[in-house]
């Protein structure tokens, strides 16, 4: 493939069947799954942190607003 030459200025026009839909949601059911996916997230977290590199405590983490 590095004999592939990609030309940036090439583009691939995208027919609008392949565009996602809009949705709407109701504020307060999405902000509890957004809680719940991050809760889980943190238990994956703790529980696999110490299977990590020694150094991957030096990366800096944003911290949740």
């Amino acid at each position: 493939m590095k004999s592939k030459k990609l030309n940036v200025a090439d583009s691939l026009p995208i027919a609008r069947d392949h565009w996602d839909v809009p949705l709407r949601v109701e504020l307060r059911p999405y902000m509890l799954f957004c809680r719940r996916m991050d809760d889980e997230l943190q238990k994956l977290v703790d529980r696999w942190a110490h299977t990590a590199a020694p150094n991957a405590n030096r990366i800096p983490r944003r911290k949740p607003r």
